[in-house]
């Protein structure tokens, strides 16, 4: 494990929420993913840009009104910070794929490295992803430069394994 990864990792594991089993991290996370998209159904009234359909389609279009706020400096004018906006897009993220596919599923795990620690995940057969924050800092990423990563993300994970 090269430095750099074993840093990302060791920050990743600070940000996890502790809880005392799995059934209250399952019931935080579950709350939490549903007042996320809640509030992203909220906020999208002030947008012409995105409506939640849940399309794969709609992950463009979301990333577009992100990059909208951020060059523009207006997350608050929606009422969220930057940091609230990338978490409801992770979570929106994770919803497309489930909508999409019959058998993916929120699941909430405990975080293989540290006892206590839970985080949420996308499953889909062999495959987990990590919600946390997946699609945080997105105008940093130099691979994005086309702003569509959320849509490539998606693609890359759960179209090959249709």
């Amino acid at each position: 494990m090269s430095k750099y990864t074993l840093k990302a990792a060791i920050k990743y594991r600070d940000n996890l929420r502790e809880f005392s089993n799995i059934s209250q991290a399952e019931n935080y996370f579950i709350a939490h993913k549903d007042s996320l998209l809640n509030r992203l159904r909220s906020a999208s009234t002030q947008s012409s840009v995105f409506f939640p359909d849940y399309t794969v389609e709609s992950l463009k279009r979301i990333e577009q009104w992100y990059f909208d706020l951020y060059e523009e400096n207006a997350f608050g004018k929606i009422g969220l910070s930057q940091k609230e906006f990338e978490c409801m897009m992770s979570v929106y993220w994770g919803e497309v794929i489930i909508k999409n596919h019959g058998d993916a599923k929120w699941i909430v795990e405990e975080y293989p490295f540290v006892q206590g620690k839970y985080e949420l995940l996308v499953n889909k057969g062999l495959i987990n992803v990590s919600i946390g924050e997946h699609f945080c800092d997105l105008y940093k990423r130099p691979n994005n430069k086309r702003k569509n990563i959320l849509f490539r993300e998606y693609n890359k994970y759960f179209t090959a394994n249709l």
